[in-house]
């Protein structure tokens, strides 16, 4: 972040400085694990529900943090400010950091393909220098700010991710952030438990475009009809990608391959071919998303190519994992209909007949639409030529009833992770390509390994 004086940073925060008088220091950063803490850091002290933060304070000063941040007194000889809610004081932080940014902003959202959509988007805009973005799954209100903070005065672009689980928490996090460019991927069901319908999930993530200057640019999936309803939401200029006519930035000419997708991108700016080492026609849309920002930003298509070239494949996010004779599409982060029908798609192309197994789990969060979804993504796991479907869950055996009626071979359903980590392998044949994929609650990623352990 941007060094601040410790007068600075009390304002900032709006907190009450528990010094007689304002010490001599700088803060460089912020932290909020005291294991973390570098020199020059603000300690923020956080109340949690096993660990309170206020009982590491004197940690964090011997790791060299400048000023702790307090919501309750402490007995400490370094330099302390209270302050009403510790994220509160985070977030008016980020506020600060991001006011002295003039570089682009740029925000993603969406049901499916988000995170990797981050990933393609930061790699296209190294070509303008070193960019922040989003590490892991830190979407949140806390997540992003923490971001923000850790902007150096090397990085040219910041790249965030935001998550929803509600109405009016992205239009929140867009007040800490203030993108300039908005991408949205996709409106599916996720959530759908909580937001009630298709139509509420698609106004809350298109808080983020209308959040948007008349001078940004909205980059929205033109293959998708809710984007296409919601546009009037933005006063920011569109830019359409996707598949179909109609769209400014669009693919034709597709290839699969085991080692990733080919295509030709067409542009206003022209036209090239590009290849990604990631599968499924569902990461070409997360690319030309890329390639849209990139144009936004006058990176040509040569730059954008190489910084694509650079995107490998996640851990859980279809990635392919050799084990012995029997090859893991690791797709076990999480799951929604779209999501598990997308993957579904890379095993059948990827896979001989003969050879396709699917280990899918249940998709949670959808509400009165469960059954219906799960029911669905057995139908496409006949349709998609799955030869063994092993289905684990409550939900599952929907998915379970409605694959054996559509005709796929061999269907069982174990109600347990337990019961089908036991009998695993025995449903395992050399050549087999399995994709493991579920919802994250389901823990899908101790079959990957368990199937590499074999």
């Amino acid at each position: 972040m941007t060094p601040m004086s410790f007068v600075d940073f009390v304002h900032v925060v709006g907190g009450i400085p528990l010094v007689d008088q304002a010490p001599d220091v700088t803060v460089t950063g912020v932290a909020i694990d005291h294991r973390q803490v570098q020199p020059g850091d603000a300690f923020v002290a956080f109340v949690g529900q096993r660990v309170d933060g206020h009982q590491f304070v004197d940690e964090a000063f011997r790791r060299g943090a400048s000023v702790a941040v307090v919501t309750k007194d402490v007995k400490t000889r370094g330099p302390s400010v209270r302050v009403p809610h510790a994220l509160q004081a985070v977030q008016a932080l980020a506020r600060w950091e991001r006011a002295h940014f003039d570089g682009p902003v740029v925000g993603i959202t969406g049901s499916n393909g988000k995170t990797t959509t981050k990933e393609m988007v930061a790699a296209v805009l190294t070509a303008r220098g070193p960019c922040v973005y989003t590490s892991a799954n830190q979407n949140n209100e806390l997540g992003l700010p923490l971001t923000i903070l850790q902007r150096e005065a090397s990085h040219r672009a910041m790249v965030l991710e935001m998550g929803m689980r509600g109405l009016g928490q992205i239009e929140e996090l867009c007040l800490i952030a203030r993108p300039n460019i908005g991408v949205i991927t996709h409106i599916g069901y996720n959530h759908i438990e909580l937001l009630g319908s298709q139509e509420n999930i698609a106004l809350a993530k298109t808080e983020l475009i209308a959040s948007l200057p008349q001078d940004g640019v909205a980059v929205l999936n033109g293959d998708d009809p809710w984007l296409r309803r919601m546009q009037h939401r933005t006063r920011a200029r569109i830019l359409w990608y996707g598949m179909s006519e109609g769209c400014e930035v669009r693919a034709t000419s597709v290839d699969w391959s085991q080692e990733g997708m080919s295509f030709k991108v067409e542009t206003p700016k022209g036209s090239e071919n590009l290849r990604i080492r990631l599968l499924g026609q569902h990461n070409v849309m997360n690319a030309l998303a890329a390639v849209a920002v990139g144009q936004a930003l006058g990176i040509s298509l040569a730059d954008i190519q190489a910084g694509l070239g650079r995107v490998e494949a996640q851990r859980g996010r279809l990635r392919l994992v050799v084990a012995g004779e029997v090859t893991v599409i690791d797709d076990a982060y999480n799951a929604s209909p779209s999501s598990v029908s997308a993957s579904l798609e890379v095993l059948e192309r990827i896979a001989k007949p003969g050879h396709r197994v699917a280990v899918l789990g249940d998709m949670l969060e959808l509400g009165e639409m469960a059954g219906q979804a799960h029911r669905e993504v057995g139908r496409k796991a006949a349709s998609a030529g799955v030869d063994r479907l092993l289905c684990v869950g409550e939900l599952a055996i929907e998915m379970a009833r409605a694959a054996q009626e559509a005709g796929v071979p061999v269907v069982r359903h174990f109600p347990t992770l337990e019961q089908l980590l036991s009998c695993l392998g025995s449903y395992l044949e050399p050549g087999d390509v399995v994709l493991v994929k579920a919802s994250r609650a389901v823990q899908l990623d101790r079959a990957v390994n368990a199937i590499a352990a074999l």
